[in-house]
């Protein structure tokens, strides 16, 4: 199902109505470019927030660029402590084939799984993976407003690591980190406060390593599991074949997204995105 056109010249407060209540709103035809989508989502949110592995293109929003393969659903950076409240994505020059964003109502997902499935995940699962000294580096210079990374230490990770409950690290090769992370993966914490099976279960890892899934009671996720889960998030996965100019804004704790596959060479397609903490109440 392809998501049409919705409103003409939207006013602040209609974005914000229609992100609480809808989980997302697309902004067509309303001559956004770099620039006035970034002092946007300045404004929308009380704080922005980095990807630590992208490029920035502005202040406030960096480059999308992972690759050209099928991506899975997932919430934006799900597999950190400190997931973005909010995400933006604006198409300055859209793929003519293929590259269609989909989205995915986390609320819709959850409202229609059966009891089991909701006591499997009524527990916060614990992801774990390995990060490279340079990524955990450049996370905590970002959290904690430190402007070179290259002087955030183990003392620093440390700090951080206190900051947030559900972290836990031990040394690894190269100065990385094994690194362990508490995180539920059905959210209470919408802009709307409803519940959203809302996760980074079946999403890519382009620029870091795999991470792997544990319940409560220390089993992994099985690939059957996940196969079921994909197939239930499938039926109620939406498109946004995007349009050069377009912007949409998204509730990162109710929605999740994905790609479908990019079918042109990658310089043909130009996309932003943007992460904020928060709704600011003043916009």
């Amino acid at each position: 199902m392809n998501i049409a056109q919705q409103a003409l010249h939207t006013t602040p407060n209609q974005i914000k109505t229609q992100l609480v209540e809808q989980g997302w709103v697309l902004l067509r035809h309303e001559h956004y470019d770099v620039t006035s989508f970034s002092e946007l989502m300045n404004r929308l949110c009380q704080r922005l927030t980095y990807d630590p592995a992208r490029k920035n293109v502005t202040r406030q929003s960096q480059k999308v660029d992972a690759g050209s393969q099928a991506m899975g659903l997932h919430i934006e950076n799900g597999t950190t402590p400190l997931p973005p409240d909010i995400i933006a994505f604006f198409s300055k020059k859209s793929a003519s084939r293929g590259s269609q964003t989909t989205l995915c109502d986390g609320h819709e997902v959850w409202k229609n799984m059966s009891d089991a499935l909701k006591q499997k995940f009524a527990e916060p699962m614990t992801i774990r993976r390995y990060l490279p000294k340079p990524i955990w580096q450049k996370y905590v210079a970002t959290v904690l407003n430190i402007e070179n990374a290259e002087q955030v230490g183990l003392q620093e990770l440390e700090h951080f690591i206190q900051m947030v409950p559900g972290q836990q690290i031990s040394p690894a090769h190269d100065q990385g980190v094994h690194y362990h992370l508490n995180m539920p993966m059905v959210r209470h914490d919408t802009l709307k406060g409803i519940p959203a099976f809302a996760n980074t279960l079946l999403g890519p890892s382009y620029n870091y390593e795999k991470p792997r899934f544990y319940f409560v009671d220390g089993s992994e996720i099985s690939s059957d599991l996940l196969a079921e889960l994909a197939e239930r998030c499938e039926a109620r996965t939406s498109e946004i074949d995007w349009q050069d100019g377009d912007l949409v804004i998204i509730d990162n704790k109710r929605f999740m997204h994905g790609r479908r596959e990019i079918l042109v060479p990658l310089e043909q397609r130009k996309l932003y995105i943007c992460m904020g903490l928060g709704l600011n109440p003043d916009f």
